[in-house]
C-alpha cells in the first residue's frame, strides 16, 4: 500500500516539472521575441507590404446571329523567362493560378473572323486624352484602359465594358508573393448578339478575293443586316490579340487599297443606274408618268453642244424603240430616264431620293457611316456657286453628276420595293426592334418597278449572268463613272428574291471595277446560288480574255 502512495507521488511532481520547465521556456521565447529580438521582427514585419490591384473585366462577347463567337477575352498567363514572355495557358481570370508562381497575366481582345468582321467587329485600342478627359461611360479611364475603336465594339462600349475587380496581395520585403488576402472578382460586360451571320460574311468575304468592293445583304422587311462586307480589310488581332506594329504601319500606310475604309458604310460613290428605280418611283408617284407612258429611244439626246446618249447607243449604235417604264428597267434605258428626270425636275428627284433613304445615315451601329450627297438646285448654288442646267438633271436622273451614295444606302432603298413601300432602318443587331416607316408607293408604283426588275434579271434583260435561276430575282444592274477623267467605271447590281415573298436583298458594289452587269452580277448570282441551294444553277461570267465561261 505505502509503495502504490509512493508511485502516485513520483507521478504527480514528474508531472508538475514538466509543466513548469515548458511555461519557463515558453516565457523565455516570448521574452526573445518581444525584448530581445523585437526590432527585428518588426522590421521584417514593416517590410512586409498589401498590395491592392485591379482585375481588369473581361469584355462582353460578341457574337453572330447563331451564337458564333465573334469577338471575346481571353487572360492569357505568362512567366518571365530572361527578357521572353513565356504563356502557361489561358482563360478566364484565375487567381489561384498566382498561387506561388511568379505568373503574371495579359487580358486579349481575340477576333476569331479577323479580317471578314473587322469592320463589324471593330477592334480595341489603348485610351487617348480625349477619353481620358470626357470619362467615357461614366468611368476614370487611365492610359492603360481599353476602349473600342470602330464596328460595334465603339459604338457599344459603355455596354461591353465590364466592371474591374480588386484583389488584395501580401509580398514580403522582396517583392515575393505571400499570398492573396481577399479577391473582388472582376464583371464581365454584357454579350451583344448580332444579325449578321458569320458564315455568310466569311464565304462573301473570301469569294471578292481582295477586290475593292462592298456587299450588304438584309431582310427587307426588317432591316437586319445579315452580311456587311469591305474588301480589303484590316486584321484587328494585330491591333488587339497579337499586337504587330509592323502589320498596323502597313494597313496605316496603304494608301492604295485603304484597308481601314468601310466602303459599305463610309464610301461615296455615284450609284448611277441604281438610282433609276428611285427615279421611276417619284415619277410614277407625281403622275408625270404613268404605265402607259412611252418615249422613243433616239440613241441621243442634244441640248446645245452637249450630248447625253444611251449606253446601247455608246456601245454599239443601238436603239430600244419604244419605252415604258418597265422596258427603261429592264434595259435600264437612258433615254427615257433622261426624259422623265426632266419632267419631274431636281427638286423632285431630290425629294424622292431623301424619301428611299439617301443623303442621310442608314441607323447601322457603327460610327463612321457617311450621309452622303443629294443635290438639288438650292444646293448647287451654295456648294458650287453655280446655277443648274438641264444637262445637270440628264445626270441627275441616271444616278451621275453630284450624287454621292453609300452601298448601305442603295440596300435601304432596294428594300423599300422588296417589302411592299416601307423604309426600314438597318441595324447590325439581333433583338434590336425594327424601326421602320411607310414611303407611301401605290400598289401600281410598286407593281410596275417590280415588273421592271424581275425583267432585268430575265433574258432580254442587263443583268444576263442571272438569267438561269429557278428562283425568281428581282434587280437593277448599274455602272457609273467615277468622274475624275479615268473612263472607269463602279460595278453596281442590286436585287431581292424571291420575288413573291422576298428573304434578302443583296447590293453589291465594285469599285473601279467596270459594268455592273459582267462584274457585279456574278457575285451576285454566285450568292443567290448557295443562298437558295441551287448547285446545278451556272453563273456566266466575262474570263481575263473577255470569254464567257460558266462557274
Amino acid at each position: 500500500m505505502m509503495n502504490e502512495v509512493e508511485n502516485k507521488d513520483w507521478v504527480f511532481w514528474a508531472v508538475k516539472l514538466v509543466l513548469v520547465l515548458s511555461l519557463l521556456m515558453l516565457a523565455s521565447k516570448s521574452f526573445s521575441l518581444a525584448v530581445i529580438k523585437k526590432n527585428l521582427y518588426q522590421g521584417l514585419a514593416r517590410d512586409n507590404k498589401i498590395y491592392e490591384m485591379d482585375i481588369p473585366a473581361a469584355r462582353g462577347s460578341v457574337v453572330d446571329r447563331k451564337g458564333r463567337t465573334v469577338a471575346e477575352s481571353i487572360y492569357r498567363y505568362f512567366r518571365i523567362d530572361g527578357e521572353s514572355k513565356v504563356y502557361e495557358g489561358e482563360g478566364e481570370f484565375d487567381g489561384y493560378k498566382f498561387e506561388g508562381k511568379n505568373l503574371a497575366y495579359d487580358l486579349k481582345r481575340k477576333y476569331d473572323y479577323g479580317q471578314s468582321m473587322s469592320f463589324v467587329s471593330g477592334y480595341i485600342g489603348r485610351a487617348n486624352e480625349t477619353d481620358v478627359a470626357n470619362k467615357k461611360c461614366g468611368v476614370e479611364l487611365g492610359p492603360e484602359s481599353m476602349v473600342g475603336r470602330g464596328g460595334v465594339e465603339e459604338f457599344f462600349d459603355c455596354k461591353l465594358r465590364g466592371v474591374d475587380g480588386k484583389r488584395l496581395v501580401e509580398v514580403d520585403a522582396k517583392g515575393k508573393y505571400i499570398r492573396e488576402l481577399g479577391r473582388q472578382e472582376p464583371i464581365e460586360g454584357k454579350t451583344i448578339q448580332l444579325s449578321v451571320d458569320a458564315y455568310w460574311q466569311d464565304k462573301i468575304y473570301k469569294l471578292l478575293d481582295g477586290r475593292k468592293a462592298a456587299v450588304v445583304i438584309s431582310e427587307p422587311k426588317t432591316g437586319k443586316i445579315i452580311s456587311m462586307v469591305s474588301s480589303p480589310a484590316y486584321d484587328p488581332n494585330d491591333f488587339s490579340f497579337n499586337r504587330d506594329d509592323i502589320a498596323i504601319k502597313s494597313v496605316l500606310n496603304d494608301s492604295e487599297n485603304l484597308p481601314l475604309l468601310n466602303r459599305a458604310a463610309s464610301g461615296r460613290y455615284h450609284p448611277g443606274s441604281v438610282f433609276k428605280l428611285t427615279v421611276a418611283a417619284g415619277g410614277l408617284e407625281t403622275g408625270v408618268i404613268d404605265g402607259q407612258t412611252l418615249i422613243e429611244d433616239t440613241g441621243i439626246i442634244k441640248v446645245g453642244d452637249y450630248s447625253y446618249s444611251n449606253w446601247l447607243w455608246t456601245k454599239r449604235g443601238g436603239t430600244d424603240g419604244m419605252v415604258d417604264i418597265v422596258k427603261a428597267l429592264k434595259r435600264s434605258n437612258d433615254i427615257f430616264f433622261y426624259k422623265l428626270g426632266e419632267r419631274m425636275g431636281p427638286d423632285n428627284i431630290h425629294d424622292w431620293a431623301y424619301k428611299f433613304g439617301y443623303g442621310a445615315k442608314t441607323g447601322v451601329e457603327i460610327p463612321g457611316e457617311v450621309e452622303g450627297v443629294v443635290p438639288d438646285e438650292a444646293w448647287k448654288k451654295e456648294a458650287r456657286g453655280e446655277s443648274w442646267f438641264l444637262g445637270n438633271t440628264y445626270h441627275y436622273s441616271i444616278g451621275q453628276g453630284d450624287l454621292g451614295v453609300t452601298p448601305l444606302q442603295v440596300n435601304m432603298s432596294t428594300n423599300v420595293i422588296a417589302s411592299g413601300g416601307k423604309k426600314c432602318k438597318l441595324s447590325l443587331i439581333k433583338d434590336s426592334k425594327a424601326e421602320c416607316e411607310t414611303v407611301g408607293l401605290n400598289s401600281n408604283t410598286l407593281s410596275l418597278i417590280r415588273s421592271g426588275m424581275e425583267a432585268a434579271c430575265s433574258e432580254g434583260g442587263t443583268a444576263w449572268p442571272l438569267f438561269g435561276f429557278k428562283t425568281n430575282i428581282a434587280c437593277k444592274t448599274g455602272t457609273a463613272e467615277v468622274g475624275d477623267g479615268s473612263q472607269e467605271t463602279h460595278a453596281w447590281l442590286t436585287a431581292y428574291a424571291p420575288v413573291e415573298n422576298p428573304e434578302i436583298s443583296i447590293t453589291v458594289m465594285v469599285e473601279r471595277g467596270g459594268e455592273g452587269s459582267d462584274v457585279a452580277a456574278p457575285i451576285v448570282g454566285d450568292i443567290l446560288r448557295d443562298w437558295f441551294s441551287e448547285p446545278e444553277t451556272k453563273v456566266p461570267r466575262y474570263d481575263e480574255n473577255h470569254k464567257v465561261v460558266y462557274e
